[in-house]
């Protein structure tokens, strides 16, 4: 198992919470609610293989995201500062731990996020840190 999926697998511990409750999603949190593919990801500024990054999906139902490897359901949850420059993500692991990143939709409909993760880690500044997880996520048609 690649460093990037023990990462997102261990990011999102589970949280017991369903990922189909069903409640008014805020406004902010509509664009990402849906099931993504990794299209694209790279660890440490290193592409990871397709074969990793095709066992990974992601979950976003109102407030929870769920990590979704093979038969395995990571559900925490996460936030959104759509008027920050760039626009910041925190996702919430059950025990507390916060995974601080930022985002942005692209034109084509994907989405990027570049987070990192630590006690002590600062969030991205830009979506090309070497020193973080960058994804390239692509929604799904259900």
């Amino acid at each position: 198992m690649t460093r990037l999926v023990m990462f997102c697998v261990l990011a999102l511990a589970a949280t017991g919470a369903r990922a189909d409750d069903k409640k008014d999603v805020p406004k902010d949190l509509a664009p990402f609610q849906g099931t993504w593919k990794v299209a694209k990801a790279a660890f440490g500024g290193e592409s990871v293989p397709d074969a990793e990054k095709d066992k990974l999906k992601f979950v976003f139902a109102g407030e929870k995201v769920t990590v979704k490897e093979g038969m395995k359901d990571d559900t925490g949850s996460y936030s959104v500062d759509p008027k920050k420059d760039p626009a910041e993500i925190d996702l919430v692991s059950p025990k507390g731990e916060k995974i601080l990143g930022i985002y942005k939709f692209e034109k084509d409909g994907k989405l990027t996020l570049t987070f990192v993760k630590g006690k002590d880690a600062a969030r991205p500044k830009k979506f090309d840190d070497k020193d973080a997880v960058m994804m390239v996520l692509e929604k799904v048609k259900e």
